[in-house]
């Protein structure tokens, strides 16, 4: 009988306090303020209009072969502009524990600003039994809070998945991985390229996620031939290349007798479009970014190619989408106010900057170009380093890949008239690149391919 009379107390109690003027509940989140101004309204999370968001997916840390903790490298980023970024690491992720050796002077100053940025507290250090200095290297689930925010910034996991072929090196980025892809090998370079793509394609498969692959540098050592790509069988937005990697050792621009990056990509465009039925391949434009403490020409630093994705949201689900889609453009700094492909129309238009001219080139190859592969002696002038064997590409007629149209400008558009395989948009500027993979660069950038319907 007490407890009864208690309880009905208290309920008579809060129902008189509520009758009063001004009165709140402690947990009321919908109440009234006790002056009568509104709350602030709680924030939205619907998802606004499509907007570019900026990104680089091939970066190196501690975790594997990059000079700086990935700390460091994600504030150089996200102070600089770029919406996500993606640790690349040789076939490993940035989880579990792992010390790193600091035993150069390269590594030492890394240590240096690391302690700097971050405070003593946060670095973690140790001697080792052989008196080397070593730092504990921070998972990327115990650093990502300190500087991922909504619409400003965020982390898409990933792995440089590094195979070989006997001497030759074959590196792909799996990225929107959950888990790390174990090379898959092969008897022969194109068949490595479709069992690690497969491996990326099943695990998105298996996860219900956006994931996908983009083979890395061909040219590097030149270890990958057009001929290893052209058979890739993939489903759309399930094939990517880069078209641009800003490691000075890459040889994106190849040699007398090898195809340039950009070259190679028209081949595989004509050719798999126009000759084999299958997909198009994508360009990305990335960092490969190594060096953090050492600047400039021949140093692999970041900042040289990144990609622009149109998507709602900075989410890794929504960007990775969009890359499949096709919704983003390639980038060593000229920046698209606006790039809109129909049917049969591709236009684009340049945000400008004072002082720089731009020109807009249309490429592509016409129905009825000879898209046979021919052998090509390698010139006696052609110096390969002892500790390597380059391959060769076939060579191709000089009309895959030609300009179809120019305009001086920073708008410009290209119709379909009917014989084109594929059209593409190559924006060059007169801008030098501020610290360029090689000298005498200069700011571009590079739409995805333009397919006419029914081909």
């Amino acid at each position: 009988m007490r407890t009864t009379t208690v309880a009905a107390t208290l309920v008579a109690a809060l129902v008189a306090a509520l009758a009063l003027p001004g009165a709140v509940l402690a947990h009321g989140s919908h109440a009234q303020p006790k002056d009568g101004a509104a709350s602030a309204p709680p924030p939205s999370y619907v998802a606004g209009a499509p907007r570019w968001w900026k990104g680089n997916t091939h970066t190196h840390s501690w975790w594997s072969d990059g000079d700086s903790p990935p700390e460091t490298i994600a504030a150089w980023y996200r102070e600089r502009g770029w919406h996500f970024l993606v640790f690349s690491e040789h076939n490993r992720m940035a989880e579990g524990e792992s010390w790193y050796p600091v035993n150069t002077d390269q590594k030492r100053d890394a240590l240096a600003l690391y302690r700097t940025q971050f405070g003593s507290e946060w670095v973690v250090e140790r001697t080792a039994a052989d008196g080397t200095p070593e730092v504990k290297l921070k998972a990327l689930d115990e650093f990502r809070t300190l500087f991922e925010a909504p619409g400003q910034f965020a982390f898409i996991k990933g792995q440089e998945i590094t195979d070989r072929f006997f001497e030759h090196p074959v590196h792909l980025n799996g990225v929107n991985l959950e888990k790390l892809v174990i090379p898959q090998g092969g008897d022969s370079i194109a068949q490595m390229i479709q069992r690690n793509v497969d491996a990326v394609v099943e695990q998105g498969r298996r996860t219900g996620r956006p994931t996908f692959v983009h083979v890395n540098h061909p040219n590097f050592h030149y270890a990958i031939t057009v001929e290893d790509l052209l058979p890739l069988k993939v489903t759309k937005g399930d094939g990517f290349f880069e078209v641009y990697n800003g490691h000075p050792g890459v040889r994106n621009e190849g040699d007398a007798t090898r195809p340039s990056m950009e070259r190679m990509w028209d081949i595989l465009l004509a050719k798999r479009l126009g000759e084999l039925g299958l997909e198009p391949i994508y360009g990305i434009a990335t960092d490969d970014s190594h060096e953090y403490t050492r600047w400039g020409v021949g140093e692999v630093n970041p900042g040289r190619g990144w990609i622009m994705v149109r998507s709602a949201r900075l989410t890794p689900d929504s960007i990775s989408a969009a890359i499949r889609r096709g919704d983003f453009y390639a980038s060593t700094g000229v920046t698209l106010e606006e790039v809109q492909v129909g049917p049969r129309t591709l236009t684009l238009e340049v945000e400008p900057q004072p002082g720089v001219e731009y020109r807009i080139e249309f490429v592509g190859t016409r129905r009825g170009v000879d898209l046979a592969g021919r052998p090509v002696e390698t010139p006696a002038t052609a110096v390969q380093p002892a500790n390597e064997r380059w391959r060769q590409s076939l060579h191709y007629d000089e009309r895959i890949g030609t300009v179809l149209r120019t305009v001086n400008g920073t708008r410009a558009s290209y119709e379909l008239r009917g014989d084109e395989i594929y059209v593409r948009a190559r924006v060059v500027s007169t801008k030098p690149h501020p610290n360029p993979y090689r000298a005498g660069d200069v700011e571009m950038a590079w739409t995805q391919p333009l397919v006419p319907p029914m081909r």
